[in-house]
């Protein structure tokens, strides 16, 4: 049986909780992104059989979604939206957040996929082109965080010094190893000296008694330690 909503089959099937309800909601409102969904409509997909919940259970439904921070509500056109991390959609409303900023703080790829899943096409095209500063994961090379790029800070290096520099010859790692032996550097995990050993050895000397405070008023009080009562220690 087919609706307006695609198959029975296709559909998603309310769940006995409110709040598993709101996150089917989420999940229809993602799939319409940027487009909104009346209210109605959303309620009707949710909740496919109304006559099976009463008034209550829809204004529960609508309270949820109500203060859910994914989802926005228009009171004019009574309809909700899903609400992404950053409502960024295309490379240019990209570049104009990130120039915008008043920090330089980076945004994350999987935040920006919420309402952008193409999103991945776009950066590294921007990367390309010097629009983009962009780390990307080891394992797989995709995209991980996006800061903006100045492309007019880039200059291509002509081959000529490439080549200069690519023949310059390193030191092996023997030299190197050699090198920093002989200016009194220590390899990682390598024993301490005679001397600094002897330091951790020592001791500091125990103090025993009772420690006292306030030096400064000890000339204004008596003593009467030599005064205590027979038998105490």
């Amino acid at each position: 049986m087919s609706s307006l909503y695609g198959s029975t089959n296709d559909r998603l099937v309310a769940g006995s909780d409110a709040r598993t309800n709101v996150i089917y909601a989420i999940d229809r409102l993602k799939e319409k992104f940027p487009s909104p969904i009346p209210s109605q409509e959303l309620i009707a997909y949710v909740l496919p059989h109304p006559k099976r919940h009463d008034e209550q259970a829809v204004k529960l439904f609508k309270t949820l979604l109500g203060v859910n921070p994914k989802i926005s509500f228009d009171p004019t056109s009574e309809s909700y939206r899903f609400k992404p991390e950053y409502d960024i959609s295309s490379a240019d409303e990209l570049l104009r957040y990130l120039q915008n900023q008043d920090s330089s703080k980076g945004i994350h790829v999987r935040d920006l996929k919420e309402g952008w899943p193409d999103v991945l096409e776009a950066i590294n095209t921007l990367d390309k082109e010097h629009k983009l500063l962009v780390t990307r994961n080891k394992k797989d090379s995709q995209p991980r965080m996006v800061w903006a790029n100045d492309p007019t800070l880039f200059v291509p290096l002509d081959q000529e010094f490439k080549e200069i520099f690519n023949q310059i010859p390193l030191p092996s790692i023997e030299d190197t190893i050699t090198a920093l032996t002989k200016m009194n550097y220590k390899t990682t995990g390598a024993p301490a000296s005679k001397e600094v050993a002897k330091v951790e050895k020592k001791k500091k000397k125990v103090r025993r008694g009772v420690k006292v405070t306030n030096v400064h008023m000890q000339g204004l009080f008596r003593d009467y330690s030599n005064q205590r009562p027979q038998g105490t220690k």
